[in-house]
């Protein structure tokens, strides 16, 4: 018994002086780093971050692990902190010499492709980044139609710690919308539905159009443009609960949106919160907004429309530093909003920054804005201007920044921009009262980058030959 006692005492004793013992900590006078070719000495010691007199623990040592597996020069790292010197030693990953396509024949597919891979030529060689881009290949195959798609992946060494990688890509068909269906509490009719969305019905005529193929992108905004419609017919609460699609033959699906309505709304009681020093009578157009929308049903247009008439009434009385915000509240089937219009610190536009333009010239974009660098930072106006941006359409991508300027009283406004292709392709054949009639037509919306709208259309026939060519500046002089 007196045995057993001691045995717990003596547990007790290791267990205490374990948590209340200093954690490992030594100093480091020398640096040693072995087992790199390709990658120096410095950098290593760079990305490391330990310099000679840090006392480090063990955490530390976990921390120089992590950073330098994060650079993906290394496939294996070992550290080890001995009599004041710091052993790392490493083994580098190969360097990427070639990348090759096999299966792809079109350009603008393989540009598609690769755009967002992470593993380039001349970069060090990752299994996990290999594992990510394989399957970032068979995603953007699938949004683009190819739903049967296959990428296998070969690495070949070349020696002198170098690799080639291979992706061997089969296309398969391409997967065909059969037909579109909605269920659900959908309110309407198929016909008016499919009426509203991008993605069509395959027809053999339709040999340009790629809307008659499954695209994930492409049905994600059909979602939203559903949606919106129910929107504005007074279906506050809808959801798109889901949509699939079904196979049904080899390469042929249904595609299928599922809906929920839910209850119709209706506009209950609008009003409108204005700070003391403006003049009500400057916002008597937007009570008369109030008066004709109440009791119709509710529209998500018709709220944005007055938000655009409260800020155009806003600049228009040179209200220059405010912004507007809606409050809703559901009673019932009713909607009641309530629109405040609150003054905010006055700054001055410092700086307007626009990146990502490779095509677009910036005098294109700048025309588009409707305050400048000097004014007074308005809100109102920069959101405008944003969206002046995004309905040129000429871009794939526009987002905003607005950061604090060098001022105390300023602000830089950063604009990123990302470019989408802005030319239309278009063919058609048919027959009429003169014979066969065979069409072609290309539209450029963004030509030279200079925002010149450039179209040009042939029509051939069997008894004549029509066409024209049209070229429109919408922002001639630079001014609109």
């Amino acid at each position: 018994m007196f045995r057993r006692q001691n045995n717990i005492l003596a547990l007790a004793i290791l267990f205490i002086s374990c948590i209340f013992l200093p954690a490992f900590s030594e100093v480091v006078k020398k640096i040693e780093i072995t087992g790199n070719d390709r990658i120096s000495t410095e950098t290593i010691k760079m990305f490391s971050d330990i310099n000679i007199g840090d006392d480090l623990e063990d955490s530390d040592i976990n921390n120089l692990l992590k950073r330098l597996y994060e650079t993906n020069f290394f496939q294996d790292i070992s550290v080890k902190l001995s009599s004041n010197k710091l052993f790392i030693i490493v083994e580098e990953n190969p360097i990427i010499e070639n990348i090759s396509y096999n299966g792809i024949k079109s350009k603008t597919l393989k540009e598609k492709i690769i755009e967002n891979l992470s593993l380039t030529t001349r970069s060090s060689y990752d299994k996990i980044l290999l594992k990510n881009d394989k399957n970032k290949i068979i995603s953007t195959l699938k949004d683009l139609g190819y739903y049967f798609s296959t990428v296998d992946v070969e690495k070949s060494d070349i020696g002198k710690n170098k690799v080639d990688l291979i992706y061997n890509i089969n296309l398969g068909k391409k997967a065909k919308i059969k037909k579109i269906s909605f269920i659900g509490n959908k309110k309407y009719k198929d016909g008016k539905l499919r009426s509203l969305i991008i993605s069509e019905e395959y027809k053999f005529w339709k040999f340009i159009s790629g809307k008659k193929y499954l695209n994930e992108n492409i049905i994600n905004f059909d979602k939203k443009l559903l949606k919106n419609y129910y929107l504005n017919k007074g279906y506050y609460d809808v959801s798109i609960n889901s949509s699939f699609a079904k196979l049904v033959n080899n390469d042929e699906f249904v595609l299928i949106f599922n809906i929920d309505a839910k209850n119709k709304f209706f506009f209950g009681e609008l009003n409108i919160n204005l700070p003391d020093d403006f003049e009500p009578v400057n916002f008597d157009s937007i009570k008369n907004i109030f008066t004709q929308l109440k009791n119709k049903p509710y529209s998500i247009n018709s709220v944005e429309k007055i938000i655009d008439e409260i800020d155009k009434i806003s600049v228009n009385e040179q209200y220059e530093s405010v912004k507007a915000s809606v409050v809703e509240n559901i009673v019932s089937d009713k909607i009641d909003l309530t629109f405040n219009i609150e003054e905010t610190d006055k700054f001055f536009v410092e700086k307007i920054n626009i990146f990502g333009n490779n095509v677009t010239r910036e005098n294109v974009i700048r025309n588009q804005f409707s305050i400048d660098e000097g004014d007074p930072y308005n809100e109102i106006l920069a959101n405008k201007s944003i969206n002046n941006i995004k309905a040129l359409n000429f871009f794939k991508n526009v987002e905003s920044e607005i950061i604090d300027g060098n001022d105390q009283n300023s602000k830089i406004i950063n604009i990123t921009v990302e470019e989408k292709p802005t030319g239309e392709i278009m063919a058609g054949a048919g027959f009429g009262t003169s014979g066969e009639i065979i069409e072609f037509g290309v539209k450029e919306n963004n030509y030279l980058g200079k925002g010149l709208s450039v179209e040009s259309h042939l029509s051939l026939s069997s008894e004549k030959i029509t066409g024209n060519f049209h070229i429109e500046n919408p922002n001639y002089n630079n001014s609109d």
